[in-house]
This record gives structure tokens, C-alpha cells and sequence, in this order.
């Protein structure tokens, strides 16, 4: 028989884990307002699936298809070049005594090249900007990854498939858990196809297409932080460790 000491010891201890379960979700990294658009991703047929703590999120394509030769409506077009973008944006929620390091993205994707000889084409993917906490990024757009289709000899015809891992850099400040302390990011992936000079009279035509490899591909975005230095240390701030002649010395800002 349980006693009334052990009894209001049991549920001390199970208010306990309660309470630290509820700080532990309530401190995490929150991934809000993901929007995504544009001719190679629109809103309608693209699926934004989040996770049940908020802290990633993936991005399925229905389909991202670039084609040539292209139908236009204006002489000063151009049918033999089709460029498609996706823009994604989205924000990072920062608890506080945290910093965001890097994005992790991770791409699974899979598709199919169908080029007759004089087409080419590529998968580029770019982080176009950061802001807040001290993120922007003077160095402007960077390229993260990168698939290139050169045709020139012969006809192509290929499955391919693009899984790799990019970890980029982001560096945001200490957050100090204010309503505000975000970092938002624009991301963009470009599929592009053109047929190049000297075959535009030789009915050559083009098709690069990409979706998700399955419901659980596509890109997924992962943000990884850190702790910064506690208020004991040094008030919050962000630190690091450099040498001096030789010897080891924090300094914080």
C-alpha cells in the first residue's frame, strides 16, 4: 500500500519531469511563416511538411519542369531559353541563449533529362539572403549546389538524381527570447535548359524535370544552433576563442 508521503513524493516528481518537458519544448527553435513561389514551385502544388516541434522543415515538388523550346507571346522574347524559380522564405525563432550557426539542407531529389544534341541545362541552388540578429550578408548570393547537363555530341536521355548535404554558414548574434529575435532567409533553386548557339534552325528541343524522390524527399531544412556563453561568463554575449602571441583568450562582443 502507498503511503501519503510517497504518494505526494511521486507526484512531485512527475510535476517535475512535467515542468521540464514543457521548458525543454517551449526553449526550442521555431521555424515559422514558410512561404514558397514562383514559376518552378507554385504555392498551390508545392507541399511545405513541418515537424511536430517546429525545428525543421521539407519542401515536395510536385514538379519543377523546365522545357524548350518555349511558347512566347512577344517578339522580344526568347523561345529557346526556359529559366524556372522557386523562392522559399521562411524564419528562424530563436529561445533565448541561443545562436544560430548554420542551415543544414539536405537535398533528395530525382528526375529526368531528355536533351537533344545542342540543349543544355542545370540545377543551381542559392542562398540569396539572411537578415536579423546580425545575419545580413554582405557577400551577397551564394551558390550552394550545382548540377550541369553539357550536350553538345549527342543526344541525352538520363535518370539522375541529386542527394547531397549542404551545411551553410549563418552566424546570428545571441537571441535574448524577445518577440522579433528571428533570422529570415531567401532561398532560391533554378532549373534551366537552352539551346545553344548554332542549333536553334535544327528543331532540337529540351526537358529537365525534378520532384521529390518520395513523401519523405525533397529539401528539408534543419537550422543548428548553439548556446551562447552563459550570463555568468560574460552578460550573454557571443564569444569565441582566439590566440594572442601564443596564447589562448576569449573575446566576446
Amino acid at each position: 500500500m502507498i503511503n501519503s508521503k510517497t504518494l505526494r513524493h511521486s507526484l512531485f516528481l512527475a510535476l517535475a519531469i512535467l515542468n521540464l518537458i514543457s521548458l525543454a519544448k517551449a526553449e526550442n527553435i521555431r521555424f515559422e511563416n514558410i512561404r514558397v513561389g514562383g514559376t518552378g514551385c507554385p504555392s498551390d502544388v508545392t507541399q511545405i511538411i513541418m515537424a511536430p516541434d517546429l525545428s525543421s522543415a521539407s519542401i515536395l515538388f510536385q514538379s519543377f519542369e523546365s522545357h524548350v523550346p518555349v511558347v512566347v507571346n512577344s517578339p522580344k522574347a526568347t523561345p529557346y531559353i526556359s529559366i524556372l524559380n522557386c523562392n522559399v522564405f521562411l524564419d528562424i525563432q530563436l529561445p533565448k541563449g541561443q545562436k544560430l550557426e548554420s542551415l543544414e539542407i539536405n537535398y533528395d531529389m530525382r528526375g529526368h533529362a531528355f536533351l537533344d544534341r545542342g540543349v543544355n541545362g542545370n540545377f543551381k541552388s542559392y542562398m540569396i539572403s539572411t537578415s536579423g540578429l546580425g545575419t545580413e550578408r554582405p557577400q551577397g548570393v551564394q551558390l550552394l549546389q550545382e548540377r550541369n547537363w553539357s550536350n553538345i555530341s549527342a543526344d541525352q536521355d538520363e535518370d539522375f538524381t541529386v542527394q547531397t548535404t549542404k551545411n551553410q554558414s549563418v552566424q546570428s548574434q545571441c537571441s535574448d527570447g524577445q518577440n522579433g529575435n528571428s533570422v529570415s532567409i531567401h532561398l532560391q533553386h533554378q532549373l534551366a535548359s537552352q539551346i545553344t548557339s548554332g542549333f536553334e534552325r535544327t528543331n532540337a528541343s529540351g526537358t529537365i524535370t525534378m520532384d521529390s524522390s518520395d513523401i519523405k524527399g525533397g529539401i528539408k531544412l534543419r537550422a543548428i544552433t548553439s548556446t551562447c556563453v552563459s550570463s555568468s561568463g560574460n552578460g550573454g554575449r557571443n564569444c569565441r576563442v582566439v590566440r594572442v602571441n601564443g596564447r589562448s583568450q576569449m573575446v566576446c562582443q
